[in-house]
């Protein structure tokens, strides 16, 4: 199986390399799967040849989690934020250990302008308030306002609930093997590298 955006090319007679046409396919299915990945509607067009008939584990993977975000995204602006990603930061500071906003914004895989931009956002809606680092007047230590954290518990349950449609195709012992995959492909192996990263 080859990966979303790649094309096999074979040589013509006498080892000649492909003409012009071969790169302008690959060109074109390159730019299939990018626009593939960033549409919203992932069910015709060049999104179906990019998966290859469905059979993609990345495209696969990428359509399921982009329906579970969706839904996410959807209850957290019912709840007055901007998307998911608001109601993830507000999860992190509620489970603490208190930390500064770069900590924060390095355990979330986030950069630093990002991380303080969302902050300004959650701040100025008066779901979070962010105190002076007794150890460094620099840094600003995020906290959740009574406003802050009663969003982010009754987000919970939207969550559960929005998982729960978008899982409702599957039987009860599915779900349960499809998180324990899934939680193991997540972690990846011991020490490795490649599983750090931002959880958003």
């Amino acid at each position: 199986m080859m990966p979303v955006g790649t094309t096999a090319h074979t040589g013509t007679a006498g080892g000649r390399l492909p003409g012009p046409g071969a790169a302008a396919v690959a060109g074109t299915a390159a730019g299939d799967a990018r626009a593939c990945l960033a549409a919203d509607d992932l069910t015709a067009g060049p999104c179906e040849a990019a998966a290859g008939a469905h059979g993609d584990l990345t495209w696969l993977l990428h359509r399921c989690a982009q329906r579970m975000r969706g839904a996410l995204d959807e209850a957290a602006r019912d709840h007055g934020l901007s998307g998911a990603r608001d109601w993830i930061v507000l999860s992190a500071i509620a489970a603490g250990p208190r930390q500064t906003q770069l900590a924060l914004a390095h355990s979330l895989g986030l950069d630093k302008t990002t991380m303080t931009s969302l902050l300004d956002r959650l701040e100025a809606t008066g779901l979070v308030t962010r105190e002076q680092d007794s150890r460094d007047r620099r840094a600003r230590i995020p906290g959740l306002t009574e406003a802050g954290a009663r969003v982010q518990q009754e987000l919970i349950g939207a969550r559960d609930r929005a998982e729960a449609e978008v899982l409702s195709q599957l039987g009860a012992d599915e779900q349960r093997v499809l998180r324990a995959m899934l939680s193991r492909l997540a972690d990846g192996p011991a020490n490795d590298p490649k599983a750090a990263g931002s959880c958003m």
